[in-house]
């Protein structure tokens, strides 16, 4: 009986590092294809533009399994001009410690010139995700119509997102980088990639107050968006 324990332990360790070398490969694999994309885009002509981007998200976990929240957001252009309003909330279900797949609607409001223009969004999400050590990767599929594109609102798109936290010992701030690649499924190549790096400040009330910096590269033409992040996280 005690060698069929072992032997069970040991193949359930096999099992769970081939997951865990899976998980780690797979974001690796991601950061590094999305960073040969851009930077082969780069150009003298390349237009960048400056947005700020602030949201304040509530989240509530229900169960053990179950977890929804609610995050209104405004977007702004040159730091004071509002470009955006949006309400988003979405629903959350794991799979098991490793795996969790989400559904979310986004209602957004874009500011035009003399009108507004008012959008209903969805989204359905696929995670895996674990930790080594003070390294905890993620690997995010996404399918739906929320672009972030002011001129392609209505396409579909699947979204490829990798990012690591690093846990750092006895501190409360959590830094993490990410990288996002978003391709229309009737096409081929990427139409945008997204890198992102900030981090969170865990506050004594168990809240957060997050800052990050993000910049889309465009490879259909010569232009980027660089977006800093403010966002403030409740837990109900």
């Amino acid at each position: 009986m005690a060698n069929l324990d072992l032997e069970l332990t040991l193949k359930n360790k096999i099992i769970m590092t081939r997951k865990m070398r899976s998980i780690r490969n797979g974001v690796l694999a991601i950061l590094i294809m999305l960073s040969i994309q851009a930077f082969a885009q780069e150009s003298s002509e390349t237009e960048n533009e400056f947005n700020t981007w602030m949201e304040l998200k509530l989240k509530k976990k229900i169960n053990r399994k179950f977890s929804f929240y609610v995050a209104p957001q405004l977007r702004l252009t040159e730091v004071s001009t509002l470009d955006k309003y949006l309400l988003e909330t979405g629903v959350k279900y794991k799979l098991n410690k490793n795996m969790s797949i989400g559904a979310l609607y986004r209602f957004t409001g874009d500011q035009k010139s003399d009108h507004t223009d008012y959008y209903h969004r969805y989204g359905l999400d696929f995670k895996a995700y674990d930790k080594f050590g003070r390294f905890e990767p993620e690997v995010r599929l996404r399918y739906s119509n929320i672009t972030d594109f002011n001129d392609d609102s209505s396409e579909k798109y699947m979204r490829y997102k990798g990012l690591v936290v690093y846990d750092i010992p006895k501190c409360k701030f959590t830094p993490f980088i990410s990288a996002e690649a978003f391709q229309q499924p009737s096409t081929d190549g990427f139409k945008k990639i997204r890198y992102g790096v900030g981090g969170e400040f865990k506050l004594p009330n168990g809240n957060y107050i997050g800052m990050s910096y993000r910049i889309d590269y465009y490879l259909d033409k010569f232009k980027n968006s660089h977006i800093l992040g403010l966002n403030y996280k409740i837990k109900l």
